[in-house]
């Protein structure tokens, strides 16, 4: 077979490896057996050496380094159970990640979609700021990187360079501030595991929505733009219709949460396909289809983000289990207070986003070692928050995140220009200020 012919066939045989690490992490996430979750490692781990020798682009080399670098730190300490640990985290958020193109399905094939996408065509340009950071920061809850294909079709006329570089600019804006508060999003996934059993999940949650929600009235206030006020009532019940099955998915989520203690991502895992399944039904053939299409599409190019699951989170368990790594945080924590740890992580995920690397490395491997530095749920919530800035700074502005790639490609505007302008400085405002609190606080 020739090698070309072989890729094209592993292709295809991603989404039937998707779909069993999805029922192997529900199974892990149902039952206190160990074996299943060890399974879906392995075979998270199957997928991410299948990336690493079909692709030869920057993914490849990040995932051998991290996962190398793993391996042989656990070779030298004799920690293969912290590599089993760091696999099966990975595939949990493998699954977890697979359920968010799968919930991107259920917008994308909303009957309604259009009549949202229309009423945005004609605006000043204030209003066009505040209805594409409106849209953006909405459609984001459910679509992450989706939310692009949403806005796009506003611009599709314009011609002016200038204004489709503002009008990208105020869409991954509000893209980014959904980041603070969604729970359907990988880096809330990450963090929320990361930081584990001590963090109040609802306060994390309530705490990043209030800041998101001062982020997005400041540039109102300032009159930089302002909300539409030509919005009819059937585009409001247009825009009911389309994310009424998210609405619906983000109680149930909560629920399954603080009622019955499962985490964000396993709680998504379980609703996420029933719920898929149900609306199929509901919409009809034409809509399953599309919703079909739309998943499947992306399973097949799944392997390189797995593959960047399986490094970090590997790399991650293992250098959290080495004492003298949680002496030295300790001592750091202890010499100059947890506040200079959160100052640290935002710093630590935003510079290295900033220059190519992807935030679920930089945001893993910090959170979980300065966890445990935290000495209370203030601290911690803190802590969360800070991953969620420097990950919401990567999706506005950096070259290392996937959303912010996209955006620029689906916009047609310069990735460089866009990563300098309007939203790097409003960023970094936003995290200068948060670690002036933290340093305050201690």
């Amino acid at each position: 077979m020739k090698p070309v012919a072989g890729w094209l066939a592993w292709s295809r045989l991603l989404p039937g490896l998707v779909l069993l690490l999805l029922l192997l992490a529900a199974w892990t996430s149902l039952s206190d057996m160990v074996l299943p979750g060890r399974i879906a490692g392995l075979l998270a781990l199957l997928i991410a050496i299948g990336a690493v020798l079909r692709h030869s682009d920057f993914v490849r080399w990040i995932a051998l380094l991290l996962g190398g670098s793993g391996a042989v730190l656990a070779f030298l300490r004799d920690d293969w159970m912290a590599v089993l640990d760091g696999l099966s985290r990975a595939a949990i958020f493998a699954s977890f990640l697979a359920c968010l193109y799968g919930l991107r399905s259920f917008v994308q094939s909303a009957p309604r979609l259009r009549e949202v996408q229309d009423a945005f065509v004609a605006f000043r340009p204030a209003s066009r700021r505040g209805a594409v950071q409106f849209l953006g920061l909405v459609f984001s809850v459910p679509l992450a990187v989706g939310t692009v294909s949403v806005v796009a079709p506003l611009i599709a006329r314009q011609k002016d360079p200038q204004v489709r570089e503002e009008t990208a600019s105020w869409a991954l804006r509000g893209m980014g501030l959904a980041v603070l508060f969604s729970p359907f999003t990988v880096a809330m996934g990450v963090i929320t595991s990361a930081l584990g059993e001590r963090l109040s999940f609802g306060l994390l949650i309530g705490s990043g929505f209030l800041l998101a929600l001062t982020l997005v009235a400041i540039p109102h206030v300032l009159g930089i733009c302002r909300f539409p006020r030509r919005l009819s009532p059937q585009f409001w019940q247009a825009l009911g219709w389309v994310l009424l099955p998210v609405l619906l998915l983000i109680v149930a989520n909560l629920t399954l949460v603080f009622s019955f203690g499962f985490s964000p991502p396993e709680a998504t895992i379980l609703l996420v396909p029933p719920m898929g399944l149900l609306l199929g039904w509901i919409r009809g053939q034409s809509a399953r289809a599309q919703m079909m299409s739309v998943t499947l599409d992306a399973w097949r190019r799944f392997d390189s983000e797995v593959s960047i699951f399986v490094g970090a989170l590997v790399f991650a368990s293992v250098i959290t289990s080495v004492p003298e790594i949680a002496s030295l945080v300790a001592r750091v924590a202890e010499d100059f207070g947890p506040g200079a740890l959160i100052a640290i992580a935002m710093v630590g995920i935003a510079v290295p986003t900033a220059l190519g690397l992807h935030m679920v490395v930089t945001v893993t491997i910090l959170l979980t070692v300065f966890a445990p530095a935290m000495p209370d749920s203030l601290h911690l919530v803190l802590l969360g928050l800070a991953g969620l800035l420097g990950w919401a700074f990567g999706a506005m502005t950096a070259l290392g995140s996937i959303a912010f790639l996209a955006a620029t490609r689906i916009f047609d505007v310069s990735a460089y220009r866009l990563a300098l302008g309007r939203n790097l400085r409003f960023m970094t405002a936003v995290m200068l200020l948060l670690i002036v609190i933290s340093l305050v606080i201690g």
